[in-house]
């Protein structure tokens, strides 16, 4: 399955351009302080999700703020991308089911450690692929994830007006 990240890409590059300009920055300066951004987020999805907390009875956390800590990667892997002039699409394979604790730890692990290699549009994209293939295990479909995207880039644009 193709998915067209198009839409994403244009909205992202929107963003990405009035940040650069409201903070004097380029792709080049920050594309560290985005990967380290990135792992930020994928720990805050972590932490929604509870998958490592053997320790604790309590449940994850509602699908919609899931759903949010998972869109916040998509920003941050798609700036990745821009940064370094990625393809705006991502094949994967469409049989995907849902991941345990077990195998979610693992992805995790996985996500997590190969951020800091991020640097070519080869490794970018295959992490992007992995990123959304987690999605699809944690039960969210591109329509989802495409609607939530928006609602976020919104927000994140109302956050630069008001100087946050």
């Amino acid at each position: 399955m193709k998915i067209d990240l198009s839409k994403i890409f244009e909205m992202q590059a929107a963003l990405d351009k009035t940040i650069h300009t409201n903070h004097n920055v380029t792709y080049e300066q920050i594309f560290n302080k985005l990967k380290f951004a990135l792992l930020v987020e994928i720990c805050e999805l972590a932490n929604e999700i509870r998958f490592f907390k053997y320790w604790s009875n309590k449940q994850c956390s509602p699908k919609a703020i899931i759903l949010e800590e998972y869109v916040d990667g998509i920003h941050f892997i798609t700036s990745l991308c821009l940064a370094k002039g990625c393809p705006n699409f991502v094949e994967i394979n469409e049989h995907y089911s849902y991941a345990n604790k077990e195998e979610l730890t693992e992805i995790f692990l996985e996500l997590s450690s190969s951020i800091k290699n991020l640097n070519t549009i080869s490794e970018i994209m295959n992490w992007y692929r992995n990123y959304l293939i987690l999605g699809i295990k944690l039960g969210f479909n591109v329509s989802e994830v495409l609607e939530s995207y928006i609602n976020k880039n919104k927000i994140n644009f109302q956050r630069q007006e008001n100087n946050y």
